[in-house]
């Protein structure tokens, strides 16, 4: 149970914080660079 309950939520939360954590270094290197 453990093993489909986490392969569900895990690709979807990195997926989630990968973006989120583009969004900011994409947002901090263009108020840098301005």
């Amino acid at each position: 149970m453990t093993g489909e309950t986490t392969a569900v939520p895990i690709p979807s939360a990195l997926l989630l914080l990968g973006s989120g954590l583009i969004g900011l270094v994409a947002v901090g290197s263009r108020r840098r660079k301005s």
